[in-house]
């Protein structure tokens, strides 16, 4: 007879990905991981099926700032999380801030119609789509 699992699937789903995410952002220098630090991640697929790494960024400015070093992020994607195509740089325009102060970090979803995005393919990073 097997035991019972400690962790749940969806637990166990958590902790794996936040110590991607930790890894991830610990792979950059000291002013990139304080942009990341402010940003919420996420992991989905495309409608074609691409696994996209999501990058939310509590304002447009850090996003710009994050723009800046996208060939970094992108190379750094492909080295630590592979079977992922994509990388979407996202935030929340002017305008479409709520009323009350949010935490991304305690949201489980963002409203996507809060969102501006601009996805950034991995095996070709001269191309964006934006959405």
């Amino acid at each position: 007879m097997l035991s019972q699992p400690i962790f749940g699937d969806r637990s166990l789903s958590q902790a794996f990905y936040l110590t991607v995410i930790e890894r991830f952002s610990n792979a950059f220098n000291p002013s990139i991981r304080s942009l990341l630090a402010e940003c919420t991640f996420g992991f989905a697929p495309s409608p074609e099926g691409v696994k996209t790494l999501f990058v939310v960024a509590p304002a447009l400015e850090v996003a710009e700032e994050l723009l800046a070093e996208i060939d970094t992020i992108l190379a750094r994607t492909a080295e630590l999380m592979v079977g992922v195509g994509q990388v979407a740089l996202c935030a929340i325009p002017p305008g479409n801030q709520p009323q009350q102060t949010v935490d991304l970090q305690e949201l489980e979803k963002v409203p996507s119609e809060c969102l501006v995005c601009k996805f950034f393919s991995i095996t070709d990073r001269s191309e964006a789509i934006d959405i």
